[in-house]
């Protein structure tokens, strides 16, 4: 939510300083163009104005010999008649007539006279506060209008303050209306800005989520059909990528839990061999035994030792196969008949000292695409099986097509009950007749494994007494 709330304050700090700079920008040029348009008009009604007292006074026809104290008599006359109570005269700075409610510096507004004509030139500036009001003083200095060699000044004034209430009043209008507008767009705002970053808040949400370990959590979208955005994008890649890291977790998870089962059962498997060495070596260092004996338990120690030896290499294979997975296999394209007469020469021996017979049996030509060395291990594995599980004079066929592998025995045979287990390690149907043979349960695990990779299946057919079947199907 940090992100959400700095978007929106920010909007809306901007939305707000941009409403009242265009507010107070408006009012300004409002106020602006009213007081040039009253500046405008009143100094063309001065103008008139100061015609006509002009022609006043060149009426009388006043001359140079005429009483000073009379000349100003009549210009205050004229004055009056003309301005009324809206103007002072001034003659040589000296206040001659003023009906006005004010006060003038004449000085301070001689300075400030620019030209002759000073009033068609007031802007907005000329504005000045008198006892609360706002006047627009307008000033005038005609050189026809010296008399007895005197300065004749004109000051005339006009009352804008309605103009600035009425401005005033505006701006309070205009700021409700602002609040108003500010408000229901920063609802708006905040319905947009929570519908578009509503996929970041379920991110958020969803990562904080995985973090404790809910690796199925994922974003909740509401999708809006093909309109999506990065920030929909964004979630959407990251639902898939928490499938992916999901998958491999649960890839890792049976990984470590099928290697914790080898790694127990082996601890398990290890205690008896290594304890019958164990008791059978400290036997030889303490008792004095017959040289028979001595042999017989020597060639004893010698068993188990090549038992855990087969054991740890049987082992070793297993976890590399399930930690390397796909990395070991090379795939060849191989003929299948060719492949089983090796696996015969490699095997032979094997069936002469069980005392069985090995027949082959594949269509020339047939090819499918192996790891030859894992595919022979496998081979090698089940052929071993067969020989353990027939009895002398038996037979074993080893049989290919283009779909299936099968290596076919006519021994003992597994009970129905105990086919689903053989492929888990270190499970054996007859342990007493297992160990005896040599055997330490990891043989079909590793098969299983090893036809997995080749995205194969192991499939186990067998009937007590008639014997068993077991198929690589591609």
């Amino acid at each position: 939510m940090k992100l959400f709330r700095k978007i929106y304050v920010q909007a809306a700090v901007g939305m707000v300083l941009l409403s009242v700079w265009l507010l107070g920008w408006l009012l300004y040029e409002t106020q602006k163009e009213s007081l040039q348009d009253v500046i405008q008009y009143e100094a063309a009604q001065m103008d008139l104005q100061m015609q006509r007292f002009r022609d006043a006074v060149q009426t009388k026809k006043m001359t140079g010999e005429s009483d000073s104290r009379v000349k100003e008599s009549v210009l205050a006359y004229q004055f009056r008649s003309i301005f009324g109570s809206d103007g002072a005269l001034f003659l040589d700075g000296e206040e001659q007539y003023n009906r006005t409610p004010y006060t003038y510096d004449i000085k301070n507004l001689r300075n400030m006279q620019s030209q002759e004509d000073y009033y068609f030139n007031l802007n907005v500036s000329s504005v000045q506060t008198v006892h609360g009001k706002r006047l627009i003083l307008f000033y005038s200095e005609k050189s026809e209008f010296m008399q007895a060699g005197k300065k004749c000044e004109v000051v005339v004034y006009r009352d804008v303050t309605d103009i600035y209430v009425r401005t005033k009043q505006l701006l309070e209008q205009g700021a409700m209306v602002t609040v108003l507008t500010l408000l229901l767009a920063g609802i708006f705002l905040y319905g947009g800005l929570y519908r578009s970053l509503h996929p970041l808040l379920e991110l958020n949400k969803t990562t904080e989520e995985i973090a404790g370990g809910a690796y199925h959590s994922r974003v909740h979208l509401r999708r809006r059909g093909a309109r999506t955005d990065e920030i929909d994008e964004l979630a959407a890649n990251f639902d898939r990528m928490a499938e992916k890291v999901e998958e491999h977790l649960q890839s890792l998870r049976e990984t470590n839990e099928k290697q914790r089962r080898l790694l127990g059962s082996l601890s398990h498997e290890m205690k008896t061999p290594l304890t019958a060495i164990i008791g059978y070596s400290e036997t030889l260092m303490t008792v004095k035994l017959a040289e028979k004996n001595k042999i017989q338990a020597l060639t004893y120690i010698h068993s188990e030792g090549k038992r855990l030896a087969r054991l740890s290499e049987k082992m070793l294979e297993l976890t590399g196969l399930y930690e390397s997975a796909e990395h070991t296999l090379e795939l060849q394209e191989i003929e299948l008949r060719s492949f089983l007469k090796k696996l015969k020469d490699l095997t032979d021996f094997r069936c002469q000292k069980a005392g069985v017979r090995m027949e082959i049996s594949c269509k020339p030509g047939t090819t499918q695409r192996i790891d030859p060395d894992l595919m022979m291990s496998l081979l090698m594995n089940l052929v071993d099986n067969a020989c353990k599980a027939s009895i002398a004079g038996g037979m074993i066929r080893v049989t290919a097509d283009d779909r299936r592998i099968s290596v076919r025995d006519d021994g003992k045979g597994i009970p129905p009950g105990e086919i689903a287990h053989v492929t888990e390690a270190f499970y054996m149907v007859d342990k007493s007749r297992a160990k005896a043979a040599g055997s330490v349960g990891l043989g079909l695990a590793l098969c299983a494994q090893i036809a997995s990779m080749h995205g194969a299946v192991l499939q186990i057919e067998s009937e007590e007494g008639k014997g068993t079947q077991i198929s690589v199907v591609f």
